[in-house]
């Protein structure tokens, strides 16, 4: 038996908490594993795009799963996001919690929006308004959002556990209980024209020059042309999903109305 153990210890085999993942380790792991999921998808168009809205999937990735870090660590409750005007206006204690989660800052930003938006027009909106909130390149779900946002109340999220509530404002659908079917952050796809949820309507709104308080016109990711493919979102379960434009319904109330 003691030459078993003196044999076990010169191999040197690790303890049990030596393999434990970190909070970083786990974020790039499901961030690779968003990266092969929207990979695999084969009608998304060229080359290019689908490495562009890999890309996105795996930022939106690690911004859910930071997220869930906090739920999990609050009862299931999520952080309030209490400032700003639209909404991926994000209060600068969420974004705080999220990039000391190992969220780099940079990757709470589209590569969609390039090549208008470069990374130092990312910074800058990063850096908007300290120490209040900071533009993100993706819309949020948080509770408070609607309070400045205008972000319908049936899509906000107060939990990691889905609510139930009333119907998707623009759909006779019921609102999803189940947490798999609630978006919690998105592509920021916005116009600054309405809010129809009919594709008719929608394809003739403004997606490529929305102005705002920047110095240069906003305008939705991933686009085809002068009207959106679609975009990612990060469910409240943890998964990212890709939904086509014609998919889309309006989810704010007021200009610049957000759609997801």
């Amino acid at each position: 038996m003691r030459s078993e153990v003196n044999t076990r210890e010169k191999l040197n085999y690790p303890r049990p908490d030596d393999s434990a993942f970190t909070r970083v380790d786990l974020l790039v792991i499901l961030a690779a594993l968003a990266l092969l999921a929207v990979l695999a998808i084969p009608s998304l168009g060229r080359g290019t795009e689908k490495t562009t809205i890999a890309q996105c999937a795996a930022n939106l990735r690690q911004y859910d799963s930071a997220l869930q870090i906090y739920g999990n660590e609050n009862r299931d409750n999520l952080p309030s996001n209490m400032y700003g005007d639209w909404a991926w206006d994000t209060a600068s204690s969420v974004v705080s919690f999220v990039t000391n989660a190992g969220v780099k800052w940079i990757s709470l930003y589209c590569p969609g929006t390039a090549p208008r938006f470069t990374e130092q027009d990312d910074l800058n909106l990063f850096n908007f308004a300290p120490p209040s909130f900071s533009v993100l390149g993706y819309a949020s779900t948080l509770p408070s959002t609607a309070d400045f946002a205008g972000v319908f109340a049936t899509n906000l999220n107060l939990s990691l556990t889905a609510q139930r509530a009333p119907p998707y404002v623009g759909s006779t659908q019921p609102l999803p209980v189940k947490s798999a079917s609630r978006p919690l952050v998105a592509d920021a796809t916005l116009n600054n024209t309405g809010n129809s949820s009919l594709y008719s309507t929608m394809v003739t709104y403004n997606w490529v020059s929305v102005p705002g308080g920047y110095g240069k016109f906003h305008l939705s990711a991933h686009l085809n042309g002068t009207v959106p493919l679609g975009g990612n979102i990060g469910m409240l379960d943890g998964h990212v999903e890709w939904r086509n434009f014609k998919d889309m319904l309006p989810r704010t109330s007021s200009s610049p109305y957000f759609y997801w």
